[in-house]
C-alpha cells in the first residue's frame, strides 16, 4: 500500500476513534484543498441529532490532535465540522435501517426495471435487502451492495 495512503487511513481511523469516544459518530473526513486553501473536514452524527455546540465541541476536540493532523498539510490549515445535513448521505445498511420510513433518492450501479434512478420511500430492510416503495406506488428490491448513492429528502418546512 501506498505509505501516504496507510498514514492517511491512520489518521481517519485515528479521528474517528477520539470522535466516537465523545459520543459522535463520524460519518466522513476529508483532506482537501480548495481554492488555494488546505481543508480538513468531518461530517458527525448522533442519535439526537447535531446542533452547533456539537459541533464546537468536536472542532476543539480535534485541535488538540493537531500532531497527527499536521503532516498532511505542512502548516496551518482549516477545519470543518458540521452535520451530514436535512438531505444526509445513506452510506451503510445501517442508515437505511435508522431511516426506514423516510423518503429518500436512490441511484443503482445497473438498471432495475430499465432504471437506475428511484425515488420514494425506505420500507424496510431484510439482511442485505433494501425493500423499497416508489413515487408511484411500485414496490422494488434491491440488495445493498448494488447502491451506487442514496440520500434522504427533506419533506419538512424551514
Amino acid at each position: 500500500m501506498d505509505p501516504r495512503r496507510e498514514r492517511r487511513l491512520k489518521l481517519v481511523k485515528a479521528l474517528e476513534d477520539e470522535i466516537g469516544k465523545a459520543g459522535y459518530d463520524c460519518l466522513e473526513v476529508e483532506l482537501t484543498h480548495e481554492e488555494g486553501r488546505p481543508i480538513l473536514r468531518v461530517v458527525i452524527d448522533s442519535l439526537g441529532g447535531i446542533g452547533v455546540e456539537d459541533c464546537e465541541k468536536v472542532s476543539r476536540l480535534l485541535g488538540g490532535m493537531q500532531e497527527e493532523i499536521d503532516p498532511f498539510f505542512r502548516g496551518r490549515h482549516f477545519l470543518e465540522v458540521s452535520s451530514p445535513g436535512l438531505e444526509r448521505p445513506l452510506r451503510k445498511i445501517e442508515d437505511f435501517r435508522r431511516f426506514k420510513g423516510s423518503k429518500a433518492r436512490i441511484q443503482l450501479k445497473e438498471s432495475l426495471n430499465s432504471q437506475r434512478n428511484f425515488k420514494g420511500r425506505i420500507h424496510s430492510v431484510e439482511s442485505e435487502t433494501i425493500l423499497f416503495t416508489t413515487d408511484d406506488g411500485v414496490e422494488i428490491s434491491f440488495p445493498f451492495e448494488s447502491v451506487r448513492k442514496a440520500n434522504l429528502v427533506y419533506e419538512g418546512e424551514i
